[in-house]
């Protein structure tokens, strides 16, 4: 089951993010509205539209969302095996968890060359 959503996000994330696939769903969507208006198709129809459209929206941004924690999880195993296996201080493993106001203040004592 959690290979099948690994290929089925991966699938999602490639063809949302893809150029083609915002020209597609403004023909698309022009195509609707269009057709509901020659055929003089009543309000429903609209609703519809609206209704359909903003749950893909919202099933692709979840999607998303996931895919790109799981790249920044894996990315940070990544950037926390370099910083131990280089002559960096070890201090730095695990900053990621601190709360913005620490993070803050790391960042202007690093700047500050403390």
């Amino acid at each position: 089951m959690r290979f099948s959503f690994l290929v089925l996000s991966e699938a999602v994330v490639r063809v949302a993010g893809h150029r083609i696939t915002v020209a597609a769903t403004f023909l698309l969507v022009t195509l609707w509205c269009a057709a509901g208006m020659m055929f003089g198709l009543p309000t429903q129809w609209f609703l519809l539209s609206n209704m359909i459209g903003t749950s893909v929206a919202l099933f692709v941004l979840l999607i998303m969302q996931h895919s790109q924690n799981r790249d920044m999880a894996a990315l940070q195993v990544k950037v926390d095996e370099l910083i131990r296996s280089s002559e960096a201080g070890n201090h730095m493993i695990g900053v990621e968890r601190l709360e913005a106001e620490e993070l803050s203040r790391l960042a202007s004592e690093r700047q500050a060359g403390v």
